[in-house]
């Protein structure tokens, strides 16, 4: 039994609204790519990048991840995390059928020759869109071409293709189509691409499809013919801004706050200009490998925040000579040459000298504030205004690259801050800059704050320990009484990753232990609770929390989007809960401070207008627990209701066509301004008790 006596006494300030915050990072995880609304893998024809070792250690695809040779896993399919979104579909020579091959390093995803006709495909370096378009050869007798699986349609939905396609020999018509997917015999949809000549001609193709289902599309082209292919897309009409109408859905479902992009480890290598305006070359991810189209970028995301009601929070690039060559240098080689490439580090395997003069890097920096924030009297603001966007994106919070301990000592990062804060608040002196606080102890953030905080606005940190906590808002608040300034804190990627549970991060002995694994599971989730509860009790000079990650992370996530739809994750279902909380002030019980590893938790809050009293109870064991709490310091009334989130095990789990999280209505009687009842195992409640 429980027995607590609630009080007047709040815990801090008001309680940050922006708890339940997000992060999206390009170039890991397939995150964006399984929420737009593109059709294609490998629209741009370009060889494929194989994933780097840092993303196979995160994927949970290697048998030891200490061992770069190790083996991984080729076959996604096996996990339980997998859904239609992750698939990596290969183009191949059409009649033929491929839906997946084993995502190896050597995999090129294209299938050169048809089976059953002599019809090839190959690379070509004639491309109009990256390096490379795709050369069809058709010397058989019949019709034959290009043609890719994995295309889940919908009933009367109406899908548009665009493409570029050059006439290289032969003569006669050209086809879009759509097949069964595995069948090569009928198509169930095909459309005439009139007036292809021998320059590359731009294309567009619409139809509906009849029947739900999956689907292979295919460019036909005659018998003994050739031509060249680059540039390709299909989407529903029913897109937004580029994003499946379903990620827009799931996303105000679950509401963040503030979403983080576009890293993350991305951010330390990206060039936004590559993600802006009509030609965006396709291009390989420095940090992670794999793919990186550049489809998706600054408008497409500051739009998809917009879209679900969040605000935008940008990870910047500064640039530094160290990062030419290597993704990581040891403190003991932060004194060697940056050009030096026997150096003791790290190296990432490119050249990459745009990104080393920190100077520039701070003008790229302020040009992207410009192209966010700034109106058509200034540079960026018309680059943006040109492609397509009037209104300013108004985008306040912009953090100051990410894991800088790759690169920089603390002192020399935050001279760099001051200088990027600089340029970056002489475009708009209204944005927030905010410095990473992660990578160092208290010691050596207490030095780095008396460098840089007269021009910084949040930590950006990534702790989640309550000790970790209380020692770094020391630091801010006594900065900010000793300096006038208002300096928050942020947590701008966090993981849940010290459970209280057995489960929650096991070592990895098998697919079924795995970090992977566990994202996904109740167990979880319920930690998830308990570290956002620890944050609402500090008030608001906490500003914003990011949960990592946002989308398509392996479950490391909170919205799942496979082509037949998205569901909400076990974390989905939890953040939604605090993202609508009514909670503004926490309040103490007398001799109770609960602590974020203890597995039943009680928590109470007043409202905004003081008439209600929010309280949250979380139990992450698998028995009852029985609760008695004292309310008689408020004059309540005399029953309350709630939700509560439960499953029926730790490793229970959300899927497309499985929802084992559930969710029940609760009912509490008050007697003599007490509340008795039972915390069930494994669940999550939110009850409110109406003050009179």
């Amino acid at each position: 039994m429980i027995n607590l006596k609630a009080t007047n006494q709040k815990w801090s300030d008001r309680i940050s609204k922006k708890l339940s915050s997000n992060f999206i990072e390009l170039g890991y995880g397939l995150q964006v790519e399984g929420m737009s609304a593109e059709m294609f893998f490998n629209r741009s024809f370009e060889p494929f990048f194989p994933y780097r070792h840092i993303n196979k250690v995160w994927f949970d695809l290697l048998e030891d991840e200490n061992d770069p040779t190790s083996r991984y896993e080729t076959d996604w399919s096996v996990f339980d995390w997998y859904h239609s979104s992750y698939e990596h579909n290969p183009w191949f020579a059409f009649p033929g059928s491929c839906t997946v091959l084993p995502i190896t390093d050597d995999v090129d995803f294209i299938v050169k020759e048809s089976p059953t006709a002599d019809v090839k495909i190959d690379y070509c370096e004639e491309s109009v869109h990256g390096k490379y378009a795709i050369k069809v050869i058709n010397n058989s007798n019949a019709e034959g071409g290009l043609a890719q699986a994995g295309k889940y349609c919908f009933a009367g939905m109406t899908y548009t293709f665009k493409g570029k396609i050059r006439r290289v020999s032969g003569s006669g018509n050209i086809y879009a189509a759509m097949f069964k997917e595995g069948t090569t015999d009928k198509p169930v949809v095909k459309v005439s691409l009139d007036d292809i000549s021998d320059e590359y001609t731009s294309c567009k193709a619409s139809f509906k499809i009849s029947e739900e289902g999956r689907y292979t599309f295919c460019i036909l082209i005659p018998a003994n013919s050739s031509v060249l292919c680059d540039d390709f897309t299909m989407m529903p009409d029913d897109n937004v801004n580029g994003w499946k109408k379903i990620t827009v859905e799931a996303g105000k479902f679950v509401k963040p706050a503030v979403i983080r992009w576009p890293g993350g480890c991305f951010s330390s290598f990206y060039d936004w200009r590559d993600g802006v305006g009509e030609y965006r070359p396709p291009m390989y991810s420095y940090f992670w490998g794999g793919y990186q189209y550049n489809d998706i970028g600054t408008d497409e995301l500051a739009s998809y925040a917009e879209s679900i009601g969040a605000e935008s929070m940008v990870c910047i690039n500064m640039y530094h000579p160290f990062k030419r060559f290597f993704d990581y240098v040891p403190p003991e080689s932060m004194n060697g040459d940056p050009n030096d490439r026997t150096l003791r580090a790290a190296p990432h395997g490119r050249d990459l000298p745009q990104f080393t003069d920190k100077e520039q890097g701070a003008k790229d920096a302020a040009l992207w504030v410009e192209y966010c924030n700034g109106d058509e009297t200034t540079e960026g603001g018309r680059m943006r205004i040109a492609n397509g966007r009037k209104e300013p994106y108004n985008i306040k919070y912009w953090e100051m690259d990410n894991e800088i301990h790759r690169w920089f000592t603390h002192s020399e990062y935050a001279e760099e801050c001051v200088r990027y804060s600089r340029a970056m608040k002489a475009v708009d002196p209204s944005i927030k800059i905010g410095m990473v606080s992660y990578c160092h102890g208290v010691d050596l953030l207490t030095e780095m704050i008396e460098i840089a905080g007269k021009d910084i606005d949040f930590f950006a940190d990534r702790g989640f320990t309550e000790e970790e906590l209380v020692g770094k808002l020391n630091v801010i608040k006594t900065y900010n009484k000793a300096n006038g300034t208002n300096i928050r804190y942020c947590n701008t990627e966090w993981l849940p990753l010290n459970g209280a549970d057995v489960y929650n991060m096991v070592p990895r002995d098998s697919i079924q232990h795995s970090k992977c694994f566990m994202f996904s599971k109740w167990s979880y989730a319920l930690d998830a609770a308990a570290v956002l509860m620890m944050w609402q009790r500090y008030g608001e000079i906490i500003d914003f929390i990011n949960f990592n990650n946002f989308a398509n992370t392996h479950s490391q996530s909170v919205i799942e989007t496979a082509k037949e739809g998205s569901y909400i994750t076990a974390a989905g279902r939890i953040m939604n809960y605090f993202a609508n909380t009514k909670a503004a002030y926490a309040l103490k019980f007398e001799g109770y401070h609960p602590l974020r590893t203890e597995n039943v938790q009680i928590q109470l809050s007043i409202n905004e207008t003081g008439d209600a009293l929010i309280l949250n109870v979380l139990n992450r064991t698998e028995t009852e627990e029985k609760v008695h709490l004292d309310l008689s310091d408020f004059d309540i009334a005399d029953h309350c209701t709630g939700t509560m989130l439960y499953s029926d095990n730790l490793l229970a789990m959300n899927t497309l066509n499985d929802t084992q999280i559930k969710e029940k209505q609760v009912e509490y009687a008050v007697c003599d301004k007490c509340l008795d009842f039972t915390a069930e195992a494994l669940s999550f409640s939110e009850i409110v008790v109406a003050i009179k």
